[in-house]
């Protein structure tokens, strides 16, 4: 009898143990498609997430030592008829801070939906469309990428760095590819850089074939690619490569990744882009955290992932400790001067300099600093290939 009390006693007491470490953790959701057009670089901008939170939850400072974060992984698909179920999953796992998400459409259905029913605020790496800021009436919406005004602007100042004088155009009927269509060819009318055609590429679509002879019959000295690697932008190459009509590509951020190096790198030398991202010592010293912690950086918006995560995790913390803010304002609070500057690795630095109630000012892996509408401004690395591999030229 006395040990069937003592068993008794024991799961009990395990068992409560076990709901008071459940009571105990804050939820935050990383929203990204794991599957679908993106998933190719969403591993890495996930392991970076991560490692930030690994950062705050070994700290033994992070809320006092009495909170640990645990991040919800939330497949989005980059399909907006899965919007209805990602806010259930929001909802029913009572997350309270969202990273992500990377497509523009849905990050709109979770900030009109979710978002705004529970005032719960988005981070973004990696969604670019202008529209966002717009629609955020509540200033739930932040991002630590540029918006799509400003990679269209920088990427047409390249092109006509370069002299080139006519250019074919394809761009993916999304917001995503219209958005930077439209800003790269606003810039370029500036300019005696001509667009010989602008082609929009239905997602998806079976045969490119069309669409390829359009760009072809209108020719230019390169052909500009405004399109996911994995949703068309490989196949589109591969058309364009075939039919002889171009060898000089312009590419989107979202085009340079290992996947186009390691098909086409040979084929296709002398071709551009741009990433958001820097060459600072901020970008230098994640490279070293991420490279130690196996983190692959090679693809967009790894930095900029690391710094969605960080940036919740010091505005979680100041929030704590300074009472009446909401975590929008704490957000704004921690990233912006003045303050102590807190660069990547410093997170436990933060989080000790908030406890104290002093200012900090996070710069993070991407030199974060937020607008009034809590867009990040943020520089651009050109990427150019040579001997067939992406290499970084300069900061832009």
């Amino acid at each position: 009898m006395r040990k069937k009390i003592l068993s008794f006693l024991f799961l009990f007491c395990f068992f409560g143990n076990q709901t008071e470490i459940q009571a105990n953790e804050i939820t935050i959701g990383i929203a990204l498609g794991f599957t679908g057009p993106t998933e190719s670089i969403v591993p890495s901008m996930t392991s970076s997430a991560e490692l930030a939170i690994s950062e705050a939850n070994s700290s033994k400072i992070f809320l006092n030592d009495k909170e640990k974060i645990k991040l919800i992984k939330i497949d989005t698909m980059c399909d907006k008829s899965q919007i209805k179920s990602i806010n259930n999953t929001i909802n029913k796992n009572n997350i309270i801070a969202i990273i992500g998400a990377a497509c523009p459409g849905i990050s709109e259905g979770i900030l009109l939906g979710s978002a705004n029913e529970r005032n719960i605020p988005m981070i973004s790496p990696s969604a670019t469309t202008p529209l966002l800021s717009i629609l955020d009436e509540k200033n739930l919406f932040f991002r630590t990428t540029p918006s799509s005004n400003r990679d269209g602007e920088v990427l047409a100042k390249i092109t006509k760095d370069k002299g080139i004088k006519r250019i074919a155009v394809a761009f993916q009927d999304t917001n995503y590819g219209k958005e930077l269509e439209r800003n790269f060819k606003k810039t370029l009318n500036d300019s005696n850089v001509e667009i010989t055609v602008s082609v929009p590429i239905k997602i998806n679509k079976t045969d490119l074939s069309n669409e390829v002879s359009v760009l072809a019959a209108a020719g230019g000295d390169a052909v500009a690619i405004f399109i996911e690697i994995d949703q068309d932008g490989e196949r589109l190459i591969k058309s364009i490569l075939d039919s002889g009509a171009f060898e000089k590509f312009i590419l989107s951020d979202r085009m340079i990744n290992e996947t186009t190096e390691k098909k086409f790198g040979k084929l296709i030398n002398n071709s551009f882009g741009i990433i958001p991202g820097s060459n600072t010592k901020n970008i230098n010293s994640f490279y070293k955290i991420a490279k130690k912690n196996n983190v692959d950086t090679s693809g967009p918006f790894v930095g900029e992932s690391y710094d969605a995560a960080a940036i919740f995790i010091l505005a979680l913390q100041e929030k704590n400790f300074k009472s009446g803010n909401n975590l929008s304002k704490s957000i704004m609070s921690v990233s912006n001067s003045p303050g102590t500057k807190i660069y990547p690795g410093e997170i436990i630095k933060g989080l000790k300099l908030l406890k104290k109630g002093k200012k900090i000012d996070y710069e993070g892996a991407t030199n974060v600093e937020f607008d009034v509408n809590g867009d990040a401004f943020g520089t651009f690395l050109e990427k150019e290939v040579s001997r067939g591999k992406f290499r970084t030229r300069q900061q832009r």
